[in-house]
């Protein structure tokens, strides 16, 4: 009897950090772009790859290079958001309250979700279609959701409902400008310490200074 309990002892410690070590990460996305004629020439400066580093409630996604980047840090528990913009020498941070990311984020609303009738895999894992149908263009398109892997939702899928499955590859269009996001790989790993908060020398605006900032400064 005691062999028995101590074999369900080393279990439940194993079964426990295997959960542990599931809860930290980085996903890794592709991303490619439709834009309008008027957008064109920007298409050079587009972002082609996000990664969404995760520990437990705690996101930030990551899109752009070491030198040009755009990270979007969410807590969801409390509807925390933190955006950090950096441009060569240049700096800031802005922090958006739930009524402000409503302005942000793509109005699903706009949207009816029917379950489609394809299944695939999307890098190994089991994906489900459903179509989003725009309700006033009649527009449609697929999204892919997979309840293989369960993580937090971030900055580039919070505006789907999480009983959907994990986003793995879907379209927005915004203002004429599509983003197709694709899901590429999940690596389960310490992420970069720091990494969910501001780091020094990053000045703090408001969304609507942010706003009424002239372009190129």
């Amino acid at each position: 009897m005691k062999k028995v309990f101590l074999l369900m002892a080393v279990c439940a410690v194993m079964l426990s950090a295997c959960s542990d070590k599931k809860k930290e990460g980085v996903i890794t996305y592709q991303l490619s772009y439709q834009l309008p004629d008027s957008l064109t020439s920007f298409a050079a400066y587009l972002p082609k790859h996000a990664h969404a580093y995760f520990k437990g409630d705690s996101v930030a996604s990551v899109q752009g290079t070491d030198e040009e980047s755009t990270t979007m840090i969410t807590y969801h528990p409390t509807g925390y958001l933190l955006c950090l913009l950096k441009s060569g020498m240049k700096r800031f941070q802005v922090q958006y309250s739930l009524e402000e990311q409503k302005k942000e984020l793509p109005d699903m609303s706009l949207y009816e979700f029917t379950r489609g009738r394809t299944d695939l895999k999307i890098a190994g894992y089991a994906a489900q279609q459903y179509i989003m149908k725009n309700k006033f263009s009649g527009d449609t398109t697929s999204a892919w959701f997979t309840h293989d892997i369960e993580v937090p939702p971030n900055y580039l899928t919070a505006m789907f409902k999480p009983e959907f499955g994990t986003p793995l590859r879907f379209s927005i269009n915004q203002n004429g400008m599509v983003t197709e996001t694709s899901f590429k790989e999940i690596r389960y790993e310490p992420v970069p310490a720091g990494i969910f908060v501001a780091p020094p020398g990053y000045k703090k605006m408001t969304p609507s200074e942010l706003n009424e900032m002239p372009v190129g400064n």
